[in-house]
């Protein structure tokens, strides 16, 4: 939960395109094993000349309704290629990124760089056989494939493309959404700029505006701690996973059959209840348990009464 969520979206843009290029220009069958969700395959040194950066702005004009017109719809899609194809091309970051998610969510792990759906049996043999949630996984990861299936009718030229085109849009920050630009922000050192956005996405009260911001809550609240160059008892971890926790009692769609679900049980192992549910179960004690209930209460109070102070923001 403590890797930041935009290093991760680079790396797996990376591991997607590397996977295309390599199956694209052999016959041989996929992986007879199943990779988790966003992993990153770093055995092949390909040197990439990284493209000129743009500037990732936040249309603020769509931050209030990016709930509404993208995060939700995203969640309960049953057509994840639908969902791509609607926003690929889109000039507004914030859409860019549901189509990222929607691709990713697919690419490599459920759908073959050839096109065609990889087997059940190939997705789950490596799934611990006795466990108590095997069925369950095997369960999502039919979901998951059902949701992907319409990715198999896309010819390889489309599929290059389509791979090439997510690539470049990771490497030129075109794919972030309206938390991740914050993050973006604050690693470039433009503390108030950061801070500008994050504001912004909390004055709208847009639950998933809300819930991404939790890469930037991970990142300011450790450097908040550097800064004291003193020892915290702090988790900037559970803080920043509170941020989720409150965006999918705003209003996020959180559960068992959302997108966001499905994956944790599929990758995880956390099947049970909805998002928040499964991420309290992932938790490895009871004290981390209720140090996050208690964030997320914070957390809600001060959003909903208009108080970002109280988030020492």
């Amino acid at each position: 939960m403590m890797i930041p969520q935009r290093l991760a979206l680079a790396v797996a843009a990376l591991a997607v395109a590397l996977c295309a290029a390599y199956f694209l220009s052999t016959p041989s069958p996929p992986p007879s094993t199943p990779r988790a969700f966003h992993e990153p395959s770093l055995r092949v040194p390909v040197p990439l000349a990284e493209p000129e950066r743009v500037d990732a702005s936040l249309d603020l004009s769509q931050v209030h309704q990016a709930t509404q017109n993208m995060g939700n719809p995203l969640e309960r899609s049953e057509d994840l290629r639908a969902t791509y194809e609607q926003f690929k091309d889109s000039r507004n970051a914030i859409e860019r990124h549901t189509a990222y998610r929607a691709w990713s969510a697919c690419f490599p792990t459920l759908i073959a760089p050839q096109g065609q759906a990889i087997s059940i049996d190939i997705l789950t043999r490596s799934l611990p056989a006795n466990a108590p949630n095997s069925a369950a996984r095997v369960d999502a990861y039919r979901s998951l494939q059902a949701r992907c299936r319409n990715f198999s009718d896309m010819t390889r030229e489309e599929t290059l493309s389509a791979t090439r085109q997510q690539q470049e849009a990771s490497y030129k920050d075109a794919i972030l959404s309206p938390g991740e630009i914050a993050a973006k922000y604050l690693r470039e050192g433009d503390k108030d700029g950061a801070l500008r956005v994050a504001h912004a996405i909390l004055t709208s009260r847009d639950p998933f505006a809300i819930g991404s911001l939790r890469e930037f809550i991970n990142q300011y609240g450790v450097l908040q701690v550097d800064a004291q160059m003193q020892t915290s008892a702090e988790r900037p971890d559970l803080r920043s996973l509170a941020f989720l926790m409150a965006a999918c009692q705003l209003g996020l769609e959180c559960g068992p059959a959302s997108l966001s679900a499905l994956q944790m049980c599929a990758s995880m192992g956390e099947c049970a209840g909805s998002v928040p549910d499964r991420y309290v179960q992932a938790l490895p004690s009871q004290a981390d348990r209720d140090a996050l209930q208690t964030e997320t209460r914070r957390v809600l109070e001060a959003i909903q009464s208009g108080n970002v102070k109280a988030l020492g923001l």
